[in-house]
């Protein structure tokens, strides 16, 4: 596991940018920044659950991220054999994933690729025109199948891409001194003491509930009207699921009100490049009903990239999943609200009006959040 310095990676709940928003002549890798980037395999990390699904115990000390990337690849496998995923023995994560809580209709079109297809009908040449057709060659996939691993026409390969970059109209305040994060000095942004620059902020801040210091949620707003950013420090429910339902029911029921001058907010920014690496079900023998397709396919491959980053200027994601199937031989107001996030907390990002995100992080410890240097 590496750290690299400097960068921020924000994380929060239910921002999209459209690719039309994105300035044509760049591509994905140009959104990203490298201050205080966390590149890690996610068997390396200590205190961080890399899950597929969102039915995944929340435990004190330790935070949860998820994004439907790989969900969407087993959604489309599943479509194409024509039957849900199962294996000889299935391991537990087969039966959540079966489930399919995350589907295309939780995120909108231009934001993402997915397909799946039999080396046979030309899904190695289908990916990267996929990706062009709705990029425009801005995409920078790093996690393509490999090609070498299902060499036979009957062999299966999925794959997924998500691209988003929700900025701020206005940035928000890089704020001076670091955020104690249950007892670590992590680097933040938001609104600091009041000063008359923040009032075009202020704008891009929608309190949608408060019930004290410990307990609120509120509305980052980006130039994506479709896409808020949602941060909720609250107290989480059993799983990461019942966690985001919670938040989402409260989100659906609230009256937003805007941020007041004087009102404090600190972010922790984030700033990461993590892949998580299927073992569980890779090596599985695929069971299938269907005569057409193959009786010897393995899983080779299944692998997830989350790259994310959220600071003042807004959030940006890039994941790519893939699944393989082939032989097995392979002057300040007194602050009326006080919004700090240095206890554990909630990000999602989702699509307005839709009943899931496309991506969730709890926050349980400081191990994803960039490091305060001066």
């Amino acid at each position: 596991m590496k750290r690299w310095i400097p960068l921020a990676i924000l994380a929060a709940c239910g921002v999209l940018l459209s690719a039309t928003l994105w300035p044509s002549s760049a591509s994905h890798d140009d959104a990203f920044t490298s201050a205080g980037l966390l590149t890690a395999n996610a068997e390396d990390l200590k205190a961080t659950a890399v899950t597929g699904h969102l039915e995944v115990p929340i435990e004190t000390g330790r935070s949860v991220l998820w994004c439907g990337t790989f969900q969407l690849v087993w959604n489309e496998i599943c479509g194409l054999i024509g039957e849900d995923l199962h294996f000889v023995s299935d391991p537990p994560m087969v039966a959540p994933m079966n489930k399919k809580a995350f589907a295309r209709e939780h995120i909108d079109e231009a934001s993402y690729v997915a397909l799946a297809g039999f080396v046979r009908d030309g899904i190695f040449e289908k990916i990267p025109r996929a990706l062009k057709q709705k990029f425009g060659g801005k995409a920078t996939p790093r996690f393509l199948p490999d090609r070498s691993l299902t060499p036979r026409p009957q062999d299966i390969v999925g794959y997924a891409y998500l691209f988003k970059h929700l900025e701020f109209a206005t940035p928000l305040e890089r704020l001076e001194e670091p955020l104690d994060f249950q007892g670590a000095p992590v680097s933040a942004f938001g609104l600091g003491p009041f000063k008359a620059a923040q009032v075009a902020m202020l704008d891009q801040v929608n309190i949608l509930r408060y019930d004290g210091p410990d307990n609120f949620i509120l509305e980052l707003k980006s130039k994506s009207a479709g896409d808020p950013l949602v941060l909720a420090k609250v107290r989480p429910q059993a799983t990461l699921g019942d966690t985001v339902a919670a938040v989402c029911r409260d989100v659906a029921a609230a009256t937003p009100q805007k941020a007041l001058p004087g009102d404090l907010l600190s972010v922790p920014r984030l700033n990461f490049d993590i892949t998580r690496t299927y073992r569980e079900i890779m090596g599985g023998l695929l069971v299938t009903h269907d005569p057409a397709v193959a009786k010897d396919l393995v899983l080779l491959s299944a692998v997830q990239n989350i790259r994310f980053e959220m600071d003042e200027k807004g959030v940006r994601l890039r994941s790519e999943s893939h699944m393989s199937f082939g032989c097995s031989a392979k002057g300040t107001p007194e602050p009326h609200h006080v919004m700090i996030f240095d206890k554990p907390f909630l990000i999602l990002l989702r699509r307005t009006g839709a009943p899931l995100p496309y991506f969730a992080l709890w926050i349980g410890s400081p191990e994803l959040l960039v490091g305060f240097k001066k």
